[in-house]
């Protein structure tokens, strides 16, 4: 027992030798170690370093791009890489996306900042024919060809223009400017004012601070299927109460005055306008006769048809509406409820699917967020209440996001992004 005991620590020391020997020789060629500082810490990306930046998918699923900046976050390019073969190469070079994308950290306003970061307002938008990109540049829109390697300027009025979105068709570029919705076609000629309301508490398409900070609302206007009408949500901020907002980071501190509902104050006038986008002759449907209510999402289920969720004022009952978009006439097809709690929507949107008369819809009705499979009748949407067809899946997580759907295999595996 002596014995081996002794061998076993005759090899104990031979082997703490050794790594002494490793050891000393690796610290002769590591890097030095820099000095942890809280300008480091706070630096943008971190201590890992800049990830890409505005991920997107190009329509046809060929390309999924991004922009990578320096370490500075002085200078980036769209990168994109190739779906088949996992080759990266650049889309657009430094010099000419120092143009056309405007690097946040350069936006003196810190509100505007915190809106494009928090928000995640994306820089670039593809065209449905994934051979043409939108930028937004500080309030201007560049249409850039990828083939010609060119960037024209769209838009150029004195006022900002925001939230572009193509047509379906790729026809038409379609924004927002001072609380009214624009539509111009591709080729940049002839713009067109949809609504043009003047009242500065008139919102049409555009979104407040409410809607964007409490119910997580990210764009109020959406083309129809067929690239000939636009739904939209039209605001009437005129009852709710002004808050200032005082920016304290300025050598002399500036103050904002927002619309802002505290407790018992009015909310906004909620009501859905669908305008014919060549016509510019618009239609509207109000809803709910409850002037507290919410519209926080909403959409096309068809072309013609209507989806809209409203939602009460606590925030515990939720109806899904379908409209018709020509009538306005609309139905009750489905109600969500969270006794004595708050309904979370914010992360998960209901997805309607293209190929049938289906939908995706985000519940907590087990006790996590998971996502439940409805049906309606597609040639009369409105003849009868959708129909809890199952729940798709399920297990103490929840679900934060839907990456995408095989509709194809509708039954069978579903995709998610973000499970925690």
């Amino acid at each position: 027992m002596k014995r081996h005991r002794f061998l076993f620590s005759s090899c104990w020391l031979g082997l703490i030798f050794v790594l002494v020997i490793v050891s000393a020789a690796g610290a002769q060629t590591a890097p030095p170690i820099k000095p942890l500082t809280i300008e480091a810490i706070y630096q943008p990306g971190g201590l890992g370093g800049r990830g890409p930046e505005t991920v997107e998918w190009s329509p046809d699923g060929t390309k999924l791009t991004f922009v990578q900046r320096d370490e500075k976050g002085e200078k980036g390019e769209l990168w994109y890489m190739d779906t088949a073969t996992g080759e990266k190469k650049v889309l657009v070079s430094a010099a000419k996306l120092a143009s056309l994308d405007p690097d946040v950290n350069k936006v003196t306003n810190e509100r505007e900042k915190e809106r494009l970061t928090r928000y995640h307002v994306a820089a670039y938008l593809w065209a449905p024919d994934s051979k043409h990109m939108i930028f937004d540049s500080q309030g201007q829109l560049w249409l850039y060809d990828l083939g010609s390697e060119t960037a024209v300027q769209f838009t150029s009025a004195s006022d900002p223009s925001g939230d572009p979105k193509f047509s379906p068709d790729g026809n038409h570029v379609a924004y927002v400017r001072k609380h009214n919705l624009y539509v111009r076609p591709i080729s940049g000629k002839n713009e067109k004012a949809l609504t043009k309301d003047t009242g500065e508490n008139l919102f049409n398409g555009d979104i407040d601070w409410v809607y964007a900070e409490e119910l997580g609302v990210r764009s109020n206007y959406f083309w129809s299927p067929e690239s000939k009408e636009i739904v939209f949500l039209h605001m009437d901020e005129t009852k709710v109460p002004v808050y200032p907002i005082t920016d304290w980071l300025p050598t002399h501190p500036t103050v904002e005055n927002e619309k802002y509902p505290k407790v018992g104050d009015p909310n906004p006038l909620v009501k859905l306008g669908v305008v014919d986008a060549d016509k510019g002759k618009v239609r509207w449907i109000s809803l709910t006769s409850d002037e507290d209510s919410y519209i926080p999402r909403f959409g096309w289920a068809k072309e013609g048809v209507i989806w809209a969720e409203v939602l009460n004022r606590t925030e515990d009952k939720m109806d899904l509406y379908f409209v018709d978009a020509k009538s306005g006439k609309s139905r009750i097809v489905l109600t969500e409820t969270t006794p004595e709690a708050w309904i979370d929507f914010e992360h998960v949107e209901v997805k309607f699917l293209k190929s049938s008369g289906q939908f995706l819809w985000p519940s907590w009705r087990d006790g996590n967020m998971h996502i439940y499979l409805y049906s309606f009748d597609k040639p009369n949407p409105m003849g009868a209440e959708a129909k809890l067809e199952r729940q798709l899946e399920m297990g103490d997580y929840e679900v934060l996001g839907i990456e995408g759907v095989d509709e194809a295999a509708i039954r069978g595996k579903h995709r998610f992004l973000q499970c925690s």
